[in-house]
């Protein structure tokens, strides 16, 4: 029995062990660069060379600019309002004495575009604005803005398709609008890839080692019964499902909900009820599903065990009815209230009225007790 259900707790949380560990890795993965630069420190633009410049963070002490040609907008067609959320400037690569250097292009808000505006200006007229100190991340350029960028330069014939090429990079600076809020996020994000990778390993591990059982042999313990016992309650369990994860033996039932196997003391069962949930999307019925509810002497909070469809709820409660006799079995709002208001009442009903030993129908299928309403 343990070995069997060890074996199926573990191939039941595979799936999501592996998709954890794939998840986390991933995470870690994308998110390595932005967390090395966010924890050692951004790289200093001007100190790039054309070459140098890849997908990384970076501190810009900006000082000239060659104007703005992309402006991207949202617009409401309802309101016909037009946002403007976002404005390409012209940058260079390297400060003012390098030997080597490229155009790209700076992506800013429009709360940026009066100093922008007024630095760009300064640049065409050769004098040095006093230096804006900005950081964010080096992408690439989309295709459709790499073909405005393009068409900027060379459109006018300024420049030629090939010197438009040697003197430009396809990339654009990303600006943030709180660097320390950006470090948080790649922190965070960083942090929480090793937390999935952690817990999928972690899994693995439990799984194989059979730590999913663990609140299965609590239950058995608070229970009263040995293990050998309960396995040979479990072998002869009548299973309400294909899977065998819904069983009800003599002693215990047995149920799986993801990974973990639980069981509860039959001789402790006080009500039990079908439940009934219709879904229904904008009042089109979508599916129906099926609970059976347990109340146990002991316990906090009822038990709600899923089945397949009414039939199975149905044979589930009419075994408990035949063999459990002093288990109620089925709903009404007075029994509810009873429960609720009266539970020494509802106690005297059956739970207190006979021994509890399960107990078997005659030859001809007949039962001590009457059938209580299903």
């Amino acid at each position: 029995m343990f070995e069997d259900l060890k074996k199926k707790s573990f191939k039941k949380s595979l799936w999501a062990s592996v998709f954890l560990i794939i998840a986390g890795l991933a995470l870690i993965g994308w998110d390595a660069m932005n967390f090395w630069y966010a924890v050692t420190g951004y790289v200093t633009f001007e100190d790039l060379a054309p070459d140098q410049i890849r997908n990384q963070l970076v501190d810009v002490e900006l000082t000239a600019n060659f104007g703005c040609y992309l402006e991207e907008y949202e617009y409401n067609s309802e309101t016909r309002y037009k946002k403007t959320t976002h404005l390409y400037y012209i940058i260079w690569t390297g400060d003012e004495n390098a030997v080597d250097y490229r155009y790209m292009t700076l992506k800013v808000p429009p709360s940026y575009e009066k100093q922008l505006e007024a630095m760009a200006e300064n640049t065409y007229n050769q004098i040095l604005s006093d230096p804006i100190s900005i950081s964010g991340k080096i992408k690439k350029l989309s295709n459709e803005d790499y073909g405005y960028f393009k068409d900027y330069f060379t459109e006018d014939g300024s420049f030629t398709v090939e010197e438009f090429e040697a003197m430009t990079l396809p990339y654009y600076i990303d600006l943030y609008g709180s660097k320390a809020s950006m470090n948080s996020v790649y922190i965070i994000l960083f942090a929480g890839g090793i937390l999935l990778l952690a817990i999928g390993i972690f899994r693995v591990v439990k799984g194989a080692g059979g730590g999913y059982l663990k609140k299965l042999h609590e239950d058995i313990t608070n229970a009263g019964y040995t293990e050998n016992v309960v396995e040979s309650d479990y072998a002869s369990a009548e299973s309400f499902d294909k899977k065998d994860e819904l069983k009800i033996g003599r002693l215990m039932t047995y149920y799986t909900i993801g990974a973990q196997t639980r069981a509860f003391p039959n001789n402790k069962v006080i009500w039990t009820y079908q439940s009934t949930i219709t879904h229904r999307t904008n009042g089109i019925k979508t599916g129906t599903t099926y609970n059976v509810i347990f109340f146990i002497e002991g316990y906090k909070n009822e038990i709600t065990l899923a089945v397949s469809d009414e039939a199975a709820s149905q044979k589930i409660l009419q075994k408990i009815n035949t063999i459990f006799p002093w288990v109620v079995v089925g709903y009404s709002d007075e029994l509810k209230k009873m429960y609720q208001k009266n539970r020494e009442q509802f106690l005297q009903l059956r739970y207190n009225t006979c021994q509890h030993i399960p107990v078997e129908p005659d030859m001809y299928g007949r039962t001590p007790i009457n059938p209580g309403n299903l």
